[in-house]
């Protein structure tokens, strides 16, 4: 049956696996129907009964796996806010080289390369090693065109695959928005610092041009995120079927303490103990927060919104804080908060930078008579809860 349930291998995304299952823990997902495999016989009933019990006996069957409801509680689907709210999210789309208007478009770090001057010999048996920093735009012309011309990638011809408004070698050259801001660290004695030559100046220009390609192709993409669009948010989140492990620490839902907490949209939070810590901590601010805004809530999203990055990588924040201005009635807060714990700090640091990158972004969506900003906060760890909550506070009660 395992076989049978992956007869047509597929993905819906770059990077994912076609030859995985995707969505056996979301439920109401209509494309869960080709993971699966579907049947039916005369004695219906009868095998299905045995089947289970031959499973729940070997310790695969239902047994061993948790299914809950998320509802949206009543009290939410009655305000103003579930009717007329937007959710704001972006689409992943095919890469649209043609807005690349700089090398930082394409993800290039604007920082030194540092090049290691050969010495001279010398009786020294000691090098002091110093350091010099020079501007790209400040070495001949004529080496630098050169230095493009022996590395393949640097034709003009694909350079324009990835800088369509580029127009000639000479801005390439010279224009901030690409090599012109650039510099180079050379490291080398006093006394050899003292006598560069046109070929030290080559070598370190093909050096950095190197390490600008490599980093061009390490970002490469096919895919970026959209522009935000927005949709209803009584169109995005409703009840929610999910399943996972029996006795995994996702079970406990807090179901008991977010009973009466009308600000939290469903009537629970399986999540993770980091996710139920963030909770925590927002029921103790959320006194604060009222003192300055209204229709304050916190939904959970289980797969449901997903934001793309300009690598077309997808993100789906844990929780989407909601707060509309009670002194500007027309200014709505969407934040993204993504919970995480220590042992994925690192490996999902790109989420980090990402929600950085929106909340640096200032995005301000019009609506209507809306104006909804969009952002986000760094990661909420427990471990680091002080440092989270004065962000949180800085972005939302200091202004």
């Amino acid at each position: 049956i395992g076989r049978g349930a992956r007869y047509f291998p597929f993905y819906t995304e770059e990077r994912q696996s076609p030859y995985m299952r995707k969505y056996d823990k979301d439920l109401n997902n209509e494309l869960r129907i080709l993971e699966t495999l579907y049947y039916h016989i005369m004695e219906d009933s009868r095998y299905v009964s045995e089947i289970k019990k031959a499973l729940n006996e070997a310790g695969i069957g239902d047994n061993n796996t948790v299914r809950k409801t998320l509802r949206l509680k009543e009290s939410f689907k009655q305000t103003k806010f579930f009717r007329e709210a937007r959710v704001v999210y972006n689409l992943k789309i095919p890469k649209q080289y043609n807005k690349v208007m700089s090398l930082a478009d394409l993800s290039v770090k604007k920082k030194n390369y540092v090049y290691k001057l050969d010495e001279l010999k010398s009786n020294e048996t000691t090098l002091v090693s110093e350091s010099r920093d020079i501007m790209l735009n400040t070495i001949p012309h004529h080496i630098v065109r050169y230095a493009l011309t022996t590395l393949p990638f640097f034709r003009f011809d694909n350079l324009k695959r990835y800088c369509p408004n580029l127009h000639s070698y000479k801005e390439f050259i010279s224009a901030n928005e690409y090599l012109g801001s650039l510099g180079i660290t050379l490291k080398g004695s006093r006394k050899r610092l003292s006598m560069l030559t046109n070929l030290d100046y080559l070598r370190s220009v093909q050096g950095l041009l190197t390490s600008i390609e490599h980093e061009i192709k390490a970002n490469k993409t096919d895919y970026e995120g959209s522009p935000y669009i927005s949709k209803y948010l009584h169109d995005i989140f409703g009840t929610k079927e999910i399943s996972f492990p029996k006795d995994a620490e996702r079970e406990k839902g807090q179901e008991e303490e977010l009973a009466d907490k009308d600000w939290y949209a469903y009537n629970a939070n399986y999540g993770t103990s980091e996710e139920r810590a963030f909770i925590n901590l927002f029921a103790r601010l959320y006194e604060d927060f009222k003192q300055k805004y209204d229709d304050i809530y916190v939904i959970r999203n289980e797969k449901v919104v997903k934001i793309i990055d300009k690598q077309g990588r997808a993100f789906e924040p844990d929780f989407l804080l909601y707060l509309r201005d009670r002194y500007n009635g027309n200014i709505v807060y969407q934040v993204f908060i993504e919970p995480k714990g220590n042992h994925l700090v690192e490996k999902d640091r790109w989420k980090e930078d990402f929600l950085k990158e929106i909340r640096d972004s200032k995005l301000v969506l019009i609506i209507d008579t809306d104006k909804y900003h969009i952002t986000g906060v760094p990661f909420y760890n427990e471990n680091n809860e002080n440092k989270f909550k004065e962000q949180l506070e800085k972005l939302l009660l200091t202004k």
